[in-house]
């Protein structure tokens, strides 16, 4: 593979993915509909001659195709945020399939933990050898925004408390986001990984207290949160249909061990928590 496009490549992800692309030698395009954020990355990445960038809308196909000139591999993150809208979500899946099916380029989706029951029908029904399905945990970094956690560390960068949504002691997987876009890139690179899903593995579980404590020492002062009350939860999942199905889904704890072939860990050695918090804070501290 000599080329690839990171589709909505302003998000979160979509930046990693761009540097890891670049680092591996790959020629990359960026196609985004914010012209704002394409500048924005030209300039952080020197304006490389291995970065393009393309400015168009993500739900159509035929402007996706022509920026796709001799594409490889089309890369896009669904769901890692919580105010993802899953109709258009499913507008992108089909314009990429179509983009895909038309000039041969493999897919690689990054699916995060915010998917609503029964968004991914689309996906599945077209997976083929074409497709490379990647499933994420919750990821967390200077570049990620729009996650629960994110807003955590916000609060912690600030010295304000932090409202936590379910049993903080509880123990889950987060994933920093330059790991997840290192995985992605490595997998990706090997024909043997396509037609399947594979599910990102961030380490070992961890609690949101043990998360927030980390952070809090970051910057030098003890952690302070509280619990979401039950009777809050309780009006958001009877008159919030949207929030009812994030918070099933968040506060599921065996979303990860189903539907996954196979598991992927990475080639290195993990970032851990204490290092990509501390970036993730210096990062959001400095903006």
């Amino acid at each position: 593979m000599r080329k690839a496009m990171v589709v909505r490549a302003g998000r979160a992800i979509g930046n990693v993915l761009v540097e890891g692309l670049i680092k591996v030698g790959m020629d990359v395009i960026a196609y985004s509909g914010s012209q704002h954020k394409l500048s924005r990355m030209k300039e952080a990445f020197d304006h490389s001659p291995r970065l393009l960038t393309a400015q168009g809308d993500v739900r159509n196909a035929d402007e996706m195709l022509v920026a796709a000139d001799g594409v490889d591999v089309i890369y896009c993150g669904i769901y890692l945020t919580y105010d993802e809208n899953a109709e258009k979500v499913q507008q992108m899946l089909k314009a990429i399939e179509t983009v895909s099916s038309r000039t041969g380029a493999k897919v690689v989706i990054i699916e995060g933990v915010y998917r609503p029951s029964g968004q991914n029908k689309l996906l599945l029904a077209n997976f083929d050898q074409r497709y490379l399905h990647l499933n994420s945990p919750e990821l967390y970094g200077a570049g990620a925004s729009n996650t629960i956690f994110h807003y955590s560390l916000k609060k912690i960068a600030k010295g304000q408390k932090v409202k936590v949504l379910g049993n903080p002691s509880v123990k889950r997987e987060y994933l920093y986001l330059n790991d997840a876009a290192q995985y992605a890139v490595e997998l990706a690179l090997k024909e043997s990984s396509y037609g399947k899903t594979w599910r990102l593995r961030g380490g070992s579980t961890v609690s949101t207290e043990a998360l927030l404590t980390i952070a809090a020492s970051t910057v030098n002062i003890a952690p302070r949160f509280e619990l979401i009350s039950d009777w809050k939860l309780r009006l958001l999942r009877a008159y919030e249909p949207r929030s009812r199905a994030l918070l099933d889904r968040y506060e599921s704890n065996d979303w990860n061990l189903q539907e996954y072939e196979l598991e992927y860990i990475g080639s290195g050695q993990v970032t851990t928590h204490e290092a990509a918090i501390a970036e993730t804070i210096n990062g959001i501290m400095a903006r």
